[in-house]
């Protein structure tokens, strides 16, 4: 058995029940491959030791401006499922809205150059908005609080804070800007692995593959299979809620998982380069050659 190490961008939550599921089923197993998956609140992108790991596209790209070796090879859904949650009292019902809110954030100056953008194109003055720090774990007792809003994936945040009684008010950002349609959550790989066992990541992506289809047709029956890897305080119906919502974008039109399309990807890379994030377009971004054909 190969062994492989995946490390995820938060805790196993339903955008990762594809990994759960394969491992669990033993679709790894079967590919000849041993995989380990790792994953806390950790607020960065970052191997740990490991071959693959997910985050959004704007933070691979960011990564690779560094002279980080890897390049991205899957994204977990079809359609980028983040925006901006609030509670309803807050009134941020759009990007312009958050001026003079407390709105949680992360170090990089991605983050900063992209939601000021958002900010700007409604009309508000990103420069008013009230900036915390921090990575935000608990977002029932996180928003209200200590923050207004949080940028989010709606599949996860959004459905911890209706099962608490929430009212909200949420906003996708590739509705408010098709840029923000971008790759995320997604997979990257190291170069090395990439370069040196490249049969082992076509085998990883291949069972990947299949247990993802296996989420999309059955999303109930998936998410309740690996209970056991979830958050213990996840109710059994919030996990059916939030894999039923994703079900609709974790294939493509030809019914796989996990393709990037250029279409996608390509509109992001170009504005972070035009806001100075990025230095320029670099070789190897994103493949899908690792896919089965």
């Amino acid at each position: 058995m190969e062994k492989l190490k995946v490390v995820l961008d938060w805790f196993p939550n339903t955008n990762h029940t594809g990994f759960l599921l394969a491992k669990k089923r033993g679709y790894f197993a079967e590919a000849g491959l041993d995989v380990e998956i790792c994953g806390e609140v950790h607020g960065e992108m970052a191997f740990h030791g490991g071959d693959f790991v997910c985050g959004p596209q704007i933070a691979m790209l960011e990564c690779m401006d560094r002279g980080i070796e890897m390049t991205a090879i899957a994204v977990l859904t079809q359609k980028c499922d983040s925006g901006i949650v609030s509670l309803k009292e807050a009134g941020i019902t759009s990007p312009g809205k958050l001026e003079g809110k407390r709105l949680t954030h992360w170090a990089p100056e991605w983050f900063h150059k992209s939601v000021r953008r958002l900010v700007e194109k409604d009309g508000g003055d990103y420069d008013k908005v009230r900036l915390i720090h921090m990575d935000v774990g608990d977002i029932a007792a996180t928003l209200g609080t200590l923050a207004d809003a949080t940028w989010v994936y709606e599949n996860w945040e959004n459905q911890v804070l209706l099962e608490a009684g929430k009212e909200i008010n949420y906003f996708n950002l590739g509705d408010i800007d098709p840029i923000f349609d971008f790759c995320a959550p997604a997979m990257a790989a190291s170069r090395r692995i990439l370069s040196e066992r490249p049969t082992a990541v076509k085998r990883f992506l291949g069972a990947l593959d299949q247990a993802y289809r296996c989420a999309a047709a059955d999303p109930e029956g998936a998410v309740l299979e690996v209970r056991e890897f979830m958050p213990e305080d996840a109710s059994d119906a919030l996990l059916i809620r939030s894999q039923k919502h994703l079900a609709p974008i974790l294939l493509d039109r030809q019914g796989r998982g996990g393709r990037i399309s250029a279409r996608r990807w390509n509109p992001m890379a170009e504005f972070l380069v035009e806001a100075g994030v990025i230095k320029a377009r670099m070789d190897q971004e994103f493949t899908n050659e690792y896919f089965p054909q």
